[in-house]
């Protein structure tokens, strides 16, 4: 069964179905309605089955955003000084990877198919910021692409690229932020340490995998 209605994905991964509904509304699941009812793809299914899981609640997503800042030496200037060594004592404490499955509330992830002549395009919008494998210089693969994007331009650049769902063979990532945007002004693409806490995430390819877990090392 490639494809599985809420209830029984709530039955493979052995929680109630409001909580299945709730991760597809959040993006943490991706998935299409069809009629009065979602469908998730089984790989999906499997994905974050296999995913590291943590039983403490996410962080915020600006909270999740300042780990990340903090850990790639920066400051997040949108929380308050209190807030920001609370969080530099956490990081300290817990190290980076052992926070990954809390930092999911980052952004929402939407799978899309866009013609391939328009994933540079993409990648050189100025209202995107690459991520994940495109963010490495070690890493290429022209076949697809993972963008960071504000909520707020999520259905102007769906249009703009004919972005449609595609959960089987996405080749764009979407990871749409809703909140505070974590990235500079003319920042195109992430740093090695968001780029690797994405690849780690989401796992791909053994070479992409590889350098994400020496990225984070540096970090442990």
């Amino acid at each position: 069964m490639e494809e599985m209605a809420v209830v029984d994905v709530a039955v493979e991964l052995g929680v109630q179905p409001r909580r299945v509904r709730h991760m597809i509304e959040s993006g943490q699941l991706p998935a299409r309605r069809v009629g009065n009812q979602w469908l998730v793809h089984s790989s999906r299914v499997r994905a974050l089955k296999a995913s590291p899981r943590d039983a403490g609640r996410p962080y915020s997503q600006r909270n999740a955003w300042a780990i990340l800042r903090l850990a790639d030496g920066r400051e997040p200037a949108w929380l308050g000084l209190a807030d920001r060594e609370r969080l530099r004592m956490i990081l300290k404490e817990q190290k980076l990877r052992g926070l990954i499955p809390k930092l999911r509330k980052r952004a929402e992830i939407r799978e899309w198919y866009v013609h391939p002549s328009l994933l540079e395009k993409i990648a050189n919008d100025p209202r995107t910021v690459v991520t994940g494998a495109g963010a490495m210089d070690e890493l290429v693969d022209e076949s697809s692409l993972e963008v960071y994007m504000p909520k707020s331009l999520e259905s102007d650049l769906r249009r703009e690229y004919f972005a449609r769902d595609d959960f089987e063979k996405p080749n764009v990532i979407a990871r749409v932020v809703d909140g505070v945007w974590p990235f500079d002004v003319g920042q195109s693409r992430v740093s090695r340490v968001v780029a690797a806490v994405d690849l780690q995430e989401r796992p791909g390819d053994a070479r992409g995998l590889e350098v994400a877990r020496r990225v984070l090392d540096r970090h442990s």
